[in-house]
């Protein structure tokens, strides 16, 4: 479970105006680069569920969260009636609702040992990798704006330059970036490491011999600091030199390289029904991804 509280309320219907029917294919409301929305969207695309994508502009999606009565944070998603956030309680529904291409696994055991190791690098390492992740883009301008506001184009574009001092205060602010809160998540990401070289089985899987809802979780949360090809949105940090600390990092447990094969091998195709508008409004309001 991502930090916050996982909700689920029923009934909710679609913001005016989206053509989307609560009952009909899923809806996933989320942000494009954020390591959280990437499990989600992950899993809606392994399983192979035709859905609709709304992206939304990182800081505004909090409005739109709240609107759902969901919490503050996305990814939220539309299912059968029911508006649910967090992308542990996602998945599941996702399990429940499509059980082809499980991401549990079938044996009691291992399914336990999958969801306490979702559980753990949700909460041990998800929030970290991001804080890395901004707090070592957060002093160029062009590339956090390149991996966090992609849609942004022409006279927007230099709009959100021009008002990037107040962008990258509410990032710092929102996430808490200090000296010390680097220094902490440095430490948890070596801790998370640690923790999956203990974990990784000799099949390179961390649960038995097939991909589970564990290793989705991993790579996913460390996604935007390895930042793999089959990543489905711009990735102007890819070996970008700014984010070489976090990567050697990672590279100390061999996370670069099993992260980038695993999305080799199991990040497919996407299932997004294409052709819905993405949320393309200001960026007043604008802060951090969550």
């Amino acid at each position: 479970m991502q930090a916050g509280i996982s909700t689920v309320s029923r009934g909710r219907a679609p913001a005016a105006g989206t053509g989307v029917s609560a009952n009909s294919v899923p809806v996933l409301w989320h942000l494009k680069v954020s390591n959280y929305n990437e499990k989600a969207r992950w899993a809606l695309d392994y399983k192979a569920i035709p859905h609709v994508r709304r992206a939304e502009i990182p800081g505004r999606h909090v409005a739109v969260a709240k609107r759902f009565g969901t919490g503050t944070t996305f990814p939220v998603m539309q299912l059968d009636g029911e508006t649910i956030g967090d992308s542990t309680a996602i998945i599941a529904a996702l399990e429940r609702r499509y059980p082809d291409r499980p991401l549990y696994p079938s044996d009691p055991d291992e399914r336990r040992r999958a969801l306490e190791l979702e559980d753990f690098f949700d909460e041990e390492l998800g929030p970290y990798a991001r804080t890395l992740v901004v707090h070592h883009m957060l002093p160029d301008a062009g590339l956090t704006l390149g991996a966090f506001f992609p849609d942004l184009r022409g006279p927007r574009r230099v709009v959100a330059r021009a008002m990037f001092p107040g962008i990258r205060r509410r990032f710092v602010s929102s996430l808490g970036i200090s000296a010390e809160s680097v220094e902490r998540a440095f430490a948890k990401v070596r801790a998370a490491g640690e923790r999956f070289r203990s974990e990784v089985q000799p099949s390179g899987y961390l649960v038995g011999d097939r991909f589970t809802v564990a290793d989705l979780t991993l790579a996913a949360l460390i996604a935007p600091a390895v930042a793999p090809e089959q990543f489905p949105y711009p990735q102007p940090q890819r070996d970008h030199p700014r984010l070489a600390p976090v990567r050697e990092v990672l590279d100390e447990y061999g996370l670069i390289e099993w992260t980038r094969n695993l999305y080799a091998f199991h990040r497919g195709p996407s299932a997004e029904i294409r052709g819905t508008p993405a949320a393309a409004g200001p960026v007043s309001g604008a802060g951090a991804p969550a």
